[in-house]
């Protein structure tokens, strides 16, 4: 009988931060602007540099931990933010921005 688990074969890696950045970069002569941000401290100041943990809540989002901020692709309609799991933390890109935050813990 076949395992139904999945071997470490069939599990992608986990990219790290600056994989992400550079595959989804369009124009490698435009570096697009990245920050890291610890999410304990944007979340004692109660928002972040580039305001996403606002941003979130005004879309009925509450982040108290870093894979929350993965809950921003559950919303077809959201096309602003898109959010993807990293070695590193939680990286979220900017659309309007050309930006990237890394969000650690």
């Amino acid at each position: 009988m076949p395992s139904i688990i999945p071997s470490s074969d069939d599990v992608p890696p986990i990219p790290s931060f600056g994989d992400l950045v550079a595959n989804y970069t369009d124009d490698p002569d435009d570096p697009p602007v990245t920050e890291i941000i610890s999410l304990a401290a944007a979340l004692v100041a109660g928002d972040d540099a580039w305001q996403i943990i606002s941003y979130v809540a005004g879309i009925g989002l509450i982040v108290r931990e870093l894979d929350d901020l993965l809950k921003i692709n559950d919303d077809d309609s959201e096309e602003e933010l898109h959010a993807w799991r990293c070695r590193e933390g939680i990286a979220v890109s900017i659309a309007s921005e050309g930006a990237w935050v890394l969000f650690i813990p």
